[in-house]
């Protein structure tokens, strides 16, 4: 079995929290986690927030907080995490906050 897509992950933690991408983003906005377009806060205070508020799982929680730091430009992720997100179904058009979204793409490795 491979590794699940990107786009598995987001169904997996919509399916669970209840919350689409777009909602995680704009919630990272009001508790001030995102500014300007920009992640600003620290991996361990979103992770807490994500755990804590909103009852994911460490595994989904990180992910979540990878998805937050690509929309707003990728700054902390690295160029490996960047290559598998958008070879598994992640693409940001544009600018950040515009359309992003997601393919049905299929990987087994």
């Amino acid at each position: 079995m491979g590794r699940p897509t990107f786009k598995a992950y987001v169904e997996n933690i919509q399916a669970k929290a209840g919350k689409t991408p777009d909602e995680f983003w704009r919630l990272a906005n009001e508790k001030g986690f995102v500014k300007r377009g920009k992640v600003v806060a620290k991996h361990a205070e979103m992770l807490k927030w994500l755990k804590t508020d909103i009852g994911l799982g460490h595994v989904h929680a990180s992910f979540m907080i990878m998805y937050l730091r690509l929309r707003s430009g990728g700054e902390g992720v690295s160029p490996r995490m960047k290559e598998r997100a958008r070879s598994t179904g992640y693409q940001r058009q544009n600018e950040v906050g515009l359309n992003t979204r997601f393919q049905n793409v299929t990987r087994n490795d």
